[in-house]
């Protein structure tokens, strides 16, 4: 018998949440179980999605889960057939509050001094992103290569190279929070793509597929309707096909473990290593 074909979502809250709010894992029309459908339907073979997200999270995040959660290494991608990183949304968004100054909100004690920060935060975070011209970013793009490729080639190491690999690219965030409006949106897309084929992985873009459906996006400006995460999933899926088919490359080891692991090989080749 067959095993289920094993897929990890490395993501953020667009894994799991549609124009109404969060939605269970198993919601059929979330982009993750699009997927898995039209997976199963071309490979006739039953397949097992597992999402890792968190909301807004960043690719630091990720990366040191990815480089340190034993759990998250051995037990789950380790055994992946195939990896899609849907990270970079919330990176890119514009920033208006200082990161690291919204990482110490919840630590302000006592709790009316953390309320009262947050208040503030929320009131002049898109008066600030207005005043910047939003040309300001959560994770800027350099720390943002680092980090991306850290977390790519940890992917490739843990798997050996032999899974297929998609890098999901961002969606935009025009929300009233971002002072309606996301400057340099589309260079970083190209520079996450671009980062994704670099290592390996097979370059998705999301927005295209989120804009036509832009007017039934969540609320907050943010989170996808059913529509779009159809689409996303289909084109997820599309691009997943090839190299588990053995049509295309799968993501492979990065360079330098390949070099290491082809001299280690050739010594052992060698008479009387």
């Amino acid at each position: 018998m067959t095993a289920p074909l094993s897929v990890v979502v490395l993501g953020d809250s667009t894994a799991f949440m549609d124009e109404h709010g969060p939605q269970l894992p198993g919601a059929e029309h979330l982009y993750p179980n699009v997927m898995a459908r039209h997976l199963q339907d071309e490979l006739r073979r039953s397949v097992e999605v597992t999402v890792v997200a968190r909301p807004g999270q960043t690719v630091r995040e990720a990366a040191h889960a990815v480089l340190k959660d034993q759990h998250l290494q051995f037990d789950v991608l380790a055994k992946a057939d195939a990896v899609v990183v849907g990270l970079g949304s919330f990176d890119h968004a514009p920033a208006g509050v200082p990161a690291l100054l919204e990482a110490t909100l919840p630590y302000l004690w006592p709790a009316g001094v953390r309320r009262g920060a947050r208040r503030l935060s929320r009131f002049a975070y898109p008066r600030l992103v207005r005043a910047t011209g939003g040309r300001l970013r959560r994770t800027p793009a350099r720390e943002f290569e680092r980090l991306m490729s850290q977390l790519l080639d940890q992917v490739r190491g843990l798997t050996w190279g032999r899974a297929a690999g998609v890098v999901l690219g961002p969606t935009s965030h025009r929300a009233a929070y971002y002072g309606h409006r996301h400057p340099r949106f589309e260079a970083a897309e190209v520079h996450q793509l671009r980062l994704a084929g670099a290592h390996g992985f097979v370059p998705v873009p999301a927005w295209e597929h989120v804009l036509p459906h832009v007017e039934a996006l969540n609320v907050d400006g943010i989170h996808w309707p059913r529509a779009a995460h159809a689409r996303i999933g289909d084109a997820v899926a599309r691009a997943l096909l090839p190299p588990l088919r053995g049509e295309a490359p799968r993501i492979g080891l990065p360079p330098k473990v390949a070099a290491a692991v082809a001299a280690a090989q050739a010594g052992d080749a060698q008479p009387g290593a």
